[in-house]
């Protein structure tokens, strides 16, 4: 009795947590914008800002490289946990590309794009639950990666590709920077209210890209700049204020 009521509770635990399998009806629907975290919009090409320290940066090209999202659903009580921990059942926090909860279809996305126009990254049929976070990992793009640029920018087996020009703060002429990164930057975005049920079974939330930040404060004559871009990039990515 002891043995199968402990399989009961396991099993109810399983259930409403869903193992990480997939549940027909339920949909989340993710997309990616660009935005200027400072009320600047681009309307796409080159972007413009000024900087703290009184320099001029302009971002004639830029391209990121987004390798997935997966859901997190949320921390529950510790007598939940202690269920889940003891069941057989869905405790691996690794989900495969395309799983019910993570996206794997690489996508590059870049400055040609007007901000607020929103880059669809595609669609989750998670189990029904509360979901608080989302892990955005951006990653090198492979050859069939989504929204590869043309010409003489090569994204492939490149995760940052950033050109454009700087000018001092006392003025003087226009220099020019290239910053090209391969690392790889994760980083936890908080996702507000996203519970799906029987009665609420889709959802849309989009990420925004605060491309005026991406150089705010790299110092951009370090050898390591390229990767401190990146990682401010990542940081950068917050819920759009459009997302309902």
């Amino acid at each position: 009795m002891i043995r199968a009521s402990r399989l009961g509770w396991l099993l109810l635990a399983c259930g409403l947590s869903a193992c990480g399998e997939r549940v027909d009806g339920m949909r989340v629907t993710l997309g990616l914008e660009h935005r200027a975290a400072h009320g600047v919009q681009g309307a796409g090409g080159e972007r413009s800002f000024t900087r703290a320290d009184g320099e001029t940066l302009t971002l004639t090209r830029g391209y990121v490289a987004l390798g997935g999202v997966e859901l997190k659903p949320c921390e529950e009580a510790l007598g939940w946990r202690l269920l889940k921990a003891l069941s057989p059942v869905g405790t691996a926090h690794a989900h495969s590309v395309g799983s019910p909860l993570k996206l794997g279809t690489p996508y590059v996305s870049g400055l040609e794009r007007p901000d607020g126009n929103v880059l669809t990254l595609g669609t989750l049929r998670p189990p029904p639950g509360r979901y608080c976070r989302a892990r955005l990992t951006f990653e090198p793009a492979d050859a069939d990666a989504e929204g590869l640029p043309g010409g003489d920018v090569d994204m492939v087996d490149h995760t940052l590709w950033l050109e454009g020009t700087r000018v001092p703060a006392g003025g003087g002429e226009p220099r020019p920077f290239q910053l090209v990164s391969s690392n790889i930057a994760t980083v936890d975005v908080v996702l507000d209210g996203l519970t799906l049920s029987e009665d609420e079974p889709t959802a849309e939330r989009t990420f925004a890209l605060a491309w005026d930040t991406w150089l705010a404060t790299v110092d951009l004559e370090s050898r390591d700049a390229a990767a401190s871009a990146l990682d401010t990039v990542a940081r950068s990515v917050a819920m759009s204020s459009a997302t309902p």
